[in-house]
């Protein structure tokens, strides 16, 4: 590789063509720059330069490294150029969240991408584990993940209550002699194991969750683990297609409900305690991230809030 600074001296020499002014723009000696241009020629194994007294002229093999000189010259300076861009509504910004999540902030992350079209939104909907080992290694800026996560390499942000329903197929828990709907006179886990759960990659988290908080002295008696299974997907928009039809029923963030064509044949179980759980949105803890995700932030805020 050659040095850049003998490059440098060669460009200021090519360009005024004189020792002496070059000397003084370079702040050198003349035998200094002199010295510049013998070990570029070394390096180069070829004469660049005739010396014509205190002037010079370029060799055809010296035009050739001038050329090249002030392509890397510009190339660095575009480079260092690029370092400081940070507009706030131009560049790639990565949101690693749920699906229900994704489900709730896409729209509205879509609606600021068209008032400014140099945004570039790109949503990965992944589970928690995959979000918080994606923001450690690099792989994603932000994300949004439930509970607090007590890892060093990881700072989050409150952002909201996500609420969790217990969601049953309408018709059910309706037409059921044995399971006629009824806060009052029926026993909740009767029906639920009789339906059996629809499994999804969060559902016996969920469950736990809800168990714990709905303030339900029937529901503690169950085991999410031994509970009867009834099927499994891990595609968000399918999963309460079984539900629908009376296959089972499953623990998902009531907002999915808004987003699905089977929602008129479901119904949501009203505990004594209604279940959340705290959303974060979670960075690294010593990166500042680009000027453009502050619009992100603010509007996914805004939806959580």
């Amino acid at each position: 590789m050659l040095n850049p600074i003998w490059l440098d001296t060669f460009i200021t020499l090519a360009e005024t063509g004189h020792f002496t002014r070059t000397a003084e723009q370079r702040f050198m000696t003349q035998p200094g720059v002199s010295q510049h241009i013998k070990k570029l020629e070394e390096a180069c194994e070829c004469q660049l330069v005739v010396r014509l007294g205190k002037g010079i002229q370029l060799t055809e093999q010296g035009r050739r490294v001038f050329e090249y000189a002030k392509s890397q010259q510009h190339q660095e300076q575009n480079f260092i150029a690029s370092l400081k861009f940070d507009e706030p509504y131009e560049g790639k910004c990565v949101v690693a969240c749920s699906g229900a999540i994704a489900q709730r902030i896409y729209p509205a992350l879509l609606a600021q991408q068209l008032k400014h079209p140099k945004l570039e939104i790109h949503v990965e909907v992944a589970p928690r584990r995959t979000i918080l080992s994606g923001i450690i290694n690099g792989t994603f800026e932000l994300g949004i993940v439930t509970n607090t996560p007590n890892v060093d390499e990881v700072s989050s942000t409150y952002l909201g209550e996500e609420s969790l329903g217990l969601i049953l197929p309408r018709e059910f828990v309706k037409h059921s002699s044995l399971f006629a709907y009824s806060q009052k006179n029926t026993n909740i886990v009767d029906t639920l194991n009789a339906l059996g759960l629809i499994n999804h990659p969060d559902a016996v988290h969920y469950l736990q969750r809800y168990i714990k908080d709905s303030g339900e002295d029937d529901l503690a008696t169950i085991n999410p683990t031994t509970l009867k299974q009834s099927g499994y997907i891990n595609q968000l928009s399918q999963i309460l297609i079984p539900v629908s039809q009376g296959l089972g029923f499953t623990v998902l963030p009531s907002s999915t409900l808004d987003f699905v064509d089977v929602a008129d044949r479901l119904t949501v179980y009203k505990p004594k305690n209604k279940v959340t759980e705290p959303l974060y949105c979670i960075q690294t803890p010593h990166s500042m991230l680009p000027a453009r995700y502050n619009v992100v932030k603010d509007t996914i805020s805004e939806v959580l809030k």
